[in-house]
């Protein structure tokens, strides 16, 4: 007897898979930022993506490869990776390196919201009743989240230190919700999941190094140092939730892959509170319980699919 899965419920397993993989990427970045580099971090994720996904394109697709792009869909997809691997994960790591990957990853979640917003009036799609309530679930979750967590690691702070604080990791989320609509027209236009990532990758590799030149600030990596192994792990981490987030908005809506995406920061504060030292992350039984928050969200527009 074989088991049959509907487009909808493939795509909710791809995007929770992917938020399973994406998790990676905090935890490896906040373990590779206590002795290293922002910029370095950046980088190694870049050219991992690259080499991962760039090879396999030459090898499963024949040549000329402009025929994979229609002009819009290529566009779309460089467009995807100069906000969401450039832009964003600057600011992403630059705001793990600074505040955490248990505070980060809740913020950054709240990209829900962005590209909920973004695909409703851009890509025409409909946002139900359930759909609403599940995300306003997942943005409070998210709110408590990083309050609490906020507050425990500096209780000092004033609420308008806690405001600059944030504002890393909410422009980061923006540019991640702006990007799968880029990566909604891409693939609308016919282009393959793979060229379509090599694009992105390729785009957001040469949009960072051109940033590094012209702020000269671009140096050899370090290949034989602890906090590259760490970049390394994350760059793979997020080539496969890269992956299975694609092949999701390509058989799903936005507005059910994104949210589903959100289960990344619980992932993020169990295995946190688990595995890393506190003197990295330092996480409340309060955060978790936040965090359930979003799960309930997730689960209400994955249902409403």
């Amino acid at each position: 007897m074989v088991l049959e899965i509907s487009d909808a419920l493939l795509g909710v397993l791809l995007a929770i898979a992917g938020a399973i993989a994406f998790s990676g990427q905090f935890l490896f970045v906040r373990l590779g930022t206590e002795d290293g580099g922002v910029d370095d971090a950046v980088l190694v994720v870049l050219l991992c993506n690259v080499a991962m996904v760039v090879p396999p394109v030459a090898f499963l697709y024949s040549p000329p490869y402009s025929s994979l792009f229609t002009p819009a869909s290529f566009a779309s997809f460089a467009g995807a990776g100069l906000a969401g691997m450039f832009v964003a994960r600057l600011l992403m790591f630059k705001s793990i390196e600074e505040i955490g990957a248990s505070l980060t990853s809740p913020v950054i979640a709240s990209n829900v919201l962005f590209a909920t917003v973004f695909a409703v009036f851009l890509l025409g799609e409909r946002l139900t009743t359930v759909h609403f309530v599940g995300i306003v679930l997942i943005v409070v979750g998210l709110a408590v989240v990083s309050w609490e967590t906020a507050a425990t690691t500096n209780p000092d702070q004033s609420i308008r230190d806690t405001g600059a604080t944030l504002v890393l990791p909410f422009a980061a989320a923006v540019c991640i919700g702006i990007e799968p609509i880029f990566v909604s027209t891409g693939l609308s236009g016919g282009t393959p999941i793979l060229p379509g990532l090599a694009v992105m990758s390729v785009a957001g590799t040469v949009g960072f190094v051109s940033y590094l030149a012209m702020m000269g600030s671009l140096r050899p990596i370090e290949f034989r140092s602890t906090s590259t192994a760490w970049y390394v792990g994350a760059g793979v981490s997020t080539t496969v939730g890269f992956l299975a987030y694609f092949s999701a908005l390509e058989i799903a809506p936005v507005v059910i892959v994104m949210p589903l995406l959100q289960l990344t920061p619980l992932i993020v504060a169990l295995i946190s509170m688990v595995f890393l030292p506190q003197r990295l992350e330092r996480v409340t039984w309060p955060v978790v319980a936040s965090a359930l928050v979003v799960v309930v969200g997730a689960a209400l527009v994955s249902l409403s699919g």
